[in-house]
C-alpha cells in the first residue's frame, strides 16, 4: 500500500471567501512549479505545501461533486473545508453544508474567513456553529478550525499544515496494483471530445488500457493533467482528463476497471434502483397549496415502498433537484409551474419530474407505479444469473452476443431481459448457447460464450442480459 494525498472540498454560504480562498491557494502553491505553464481548468488541481506534501482540491465551490458526497456511497472528497465569513457568521447555505458533511460523514474544518474586516466577530461564528452541533477544538468539541483572511498569501500554510495533519490521522492510501476506482468530477465538452475530468481512489490507469465510466465502455486514448501535460500512467490523486469517451455522464459517476466482479461489487453498494428491484421509490413533493400537500402525503403513505424526501408548497429549485439527485429520488409536482432552466437542470442530474395537475390523475400513476414494483419483484424471485455482452458479432445474418456470466447461470430457453443502466432495452429468450463453436444447454459463473437471442433487440458492448426461470 502507498500513501496517497488528501481530495479536500471547499463548502459554504456565497459570498463568503471560497473563490477567493481558492484563487490564493492556487497562485501560492501551484505558480512557483509550473515552470512557465498555465494551469489548465479542469475542475480540480493539486498544490504542493511547504512540508512537500501534496493536496487535490476541488477547484468550483459549491460544485456539484460535493452532493454527490451523499450518493451511492462514492465519497469523492476525503476532507472538506467549511468556509464562513466572521462579518456574517452561520447562513442558510451554511446550515446546508452542515447537514450534507454530517450525512457524509466527512472529515471536516472550519475556515473563519474575513476576519481583517472591520465588523468581523470570530466568537459569534463559534456560538453559531455550536448551535448547528460543529463543536470546535478548544470549546468543547473536536471539529479543528483555523482564522485567516483569504486574500493573504502569508495565511495559507496553516490552512495547508492543517489539511495535512487531518489527513496524516485519516492514514489514507491505496494499491497501484487493485482495480482502478475513482469518480468523475467535472465533464466538458470541446474540440477533442466529451472530456471528463477524474480523480482516482485506488488502482491506476493507463494510455491504451480499458476502463468502465458510468456505466460505459472506455478505451483510454490520453491522460492530461492541469498543467496540459500528457501522461502514460496516473496514479491516485493526481486530477486529469481522460480522452476517449464517447457518451456523456454526470459529474459523480464511478470509474471502475472492466471488469465485471469489481462492477457487481460497486453496483452492489448503489442506492435504490431498478437493478436492486427496486425496495423503495424516494420522491419530492411540490404542491400549489398546503391542501393538496397534505392529500397528496396521506395517499403516498399508505404505500411501504414510497418514501417521501421532502415536500413543500411552491415551485420546484435547483436546490431541489440537487437533492432529488444526491437521495437517487425523483419529483412530484402539483398544480405549479416548472421553469425551463430547472426542468433541464433535472434532465441533466438524470432527475425524473412528474408533473400534474388533476390529482386523480396523479394518484391512479403512482398506483400503477406500485402494482409495477410488485410484479418486478415477483419477477426478480425467478431470477436465477446475469450476464455482461463482452462483444458482439455477425453470422449467417444473425446477430450473437459474445457473453461472461456473472452470476448464477444461463440455459437455453430461459427467459431474459437486456439493460442499459436503469433503462429496460427489451425481453426475450435465449435460442442456444454456443461455447466455441459448441452448443451447450447450459453456462455458468465465469463461463465465456456466445448466446442467440429469439427477439430482436438493440443491444451493445456493455449492457447486461438478466436471465429468469420461466
Amino acid at each position: 500500500m502507498k500513501e496517497r494525498s488528501p481530495v479536500v472540498a471547499v463548502v459554504g454560504h456565497v459570498d463568503h471567501g471560497k473563490t477567493t480562498l481558492l484563487d490564493t491557494i492556487r497562485k501560492t502553491n501551484i505558480t512557483a512549479r509550473e515552470e512557465g505553464g498555465i494551469t489548465q481548468k479542469i475542475g480540480a488541481y493539486e498544490v504542493y505545501t511547504e512540508e512537500g506534501k501534496y493536496i487535490t482540491f476541488i477547484d468550483t465551490p459549491g460544485h456539484e461533486v460535493f452532493i454527490n458526497l451523499r450518493k451511492r456511497g462514492v465519497q469523492t472528497a476525503d476532507i472538506v473545508l467549511l468556509v464562513i465569513a466572521a462579518d456574517s457568521s452561520v447562513q442558510p447555505q451554511t446550515l446546508e453544508s452542515i447537514r450534507a458533511i454530517q450525512e457524509a460523514h466527512a472529515p471536516c474544518i472550519v475556515v473563519i474567513t474575513k476576519i481583517d474586516v472591520p465588523n468581523a466577530l470570530p466568537e459569534k461564528v463559534i456560538k453559531d456553529l455550536a448551535k448547528a452541533n460543529i463543536l470546535l477544538e478548544g470549546r468543547g468539541g473536536e471539529v479543528p478550525y483555523v482564522l485567516l483572511n483569504a486574500k493573504d498569501k502569508k495565511d495559507m500554510p496553516k490552512l495547508l499544515e492543517l489539511i495535512t495533519l487531518v489527513s496524516q490521522l485519516q492514514n489514507y492510501t491505496y494499491d497501484p496494483k487493485q482495480p482502478v476506482e475513482g469518480s468523475v468530477i467535472e465533464v466538458r465538452k470541446d474540440r477533442r471530445g466529451i472530456i471528463p475530468t477524474i480523480i482516482l481512489k485506488n488502482g491506476s490507469i493507463d494510455v491504451g488500457t480499458t476502463v468502465y465510466i458510468g456505466g460505459t465502455t472506455v478505451r483510454v486514448r490520453a491522460l492530461v493533467d492541469q498543467l496540459g501535460k500528457n501522461h502514460t500512467h496516473i496514479e491516485p490523486v493526481t486530477p486529469f482528463e481522460l480522452l476517449g469517451m464517447k457518451d456523456v455522464v454526470n459529474a459523480g459517476a464511478l470509474v471502475l476497471q472492466n471488469d465485471t466482479e469489481i462492477i457487481q461489487k460497486k453496483e452492489k453498494n448503489k442506492g435504490p434502483s431498478w437493478e436492486d428491484t427496486k425496495k423503495k421509490f424516494n420522491f419530492l413533493v411540490r404542491a400549489d397549496s398546503f391542501g393538496s400537500l397534505e392529500v397528496i402525503r396521506e395517499k403516498l403513505k399508505a404505500f411501504e415502498e414510497i418514501d417521501i424526501i421532502s415536500s413543500d408548497i411552491g415551485e420546484p429549485t435547483e436546490r431541489d433537484i440537487e437533492t432529488a439527485s444526491s437521495t437517487n429520488a425523483n419529483m412530484l409536482v402539483f398544480q405549479v409551474p416548472i421553469r425551463a432552466p430547472i426542468q433541464a437542470k433535472a434532465d441533466a442530474a438524470g432527475v425524473g419530474v412528474f408533473h400534474y395537475m388533476l390529482i386523480y390523475e396523479l394518484l391512479e400513476e403512482i398506483e400503477d407505479l406500485i402494482v409495477s414494483l410488485r410484479e418486478r419483484r415477483q419477477k426478480e424471485a425467478r431470477k436465477v444469473g446475469e450476464a455482461r455482452i463482452m462483444a458482439i458479432f455477425v453470422k449467417e445474418n444473425k446477430k450473437i452476443a459474445g457473453l461472461k456470466v456473472i452470476s448464477g447461470q444461463m440455459e437455453e430457453g430461459s427467459s431474459a431481459e437486456i439493460t442499459r443502466g436503469r433503462k429496460i432495452l427489451g425481453e426475450t429468450t435465449i435460442s442456444s448457447i454456443f461455447m466455441k463453436t459448441t452448443p451447450v444447454p447450459m453456462v455458468r459463473k465465469g463461463d465465456e460464450c456466445g448466446a442467440i437471442f429469439t427477439d430482436s433487440v438493440d443491444f451493445r458492448q456493455g449492457d447486461i442480459v438478466k436471465l429468469y426461470v420461466q
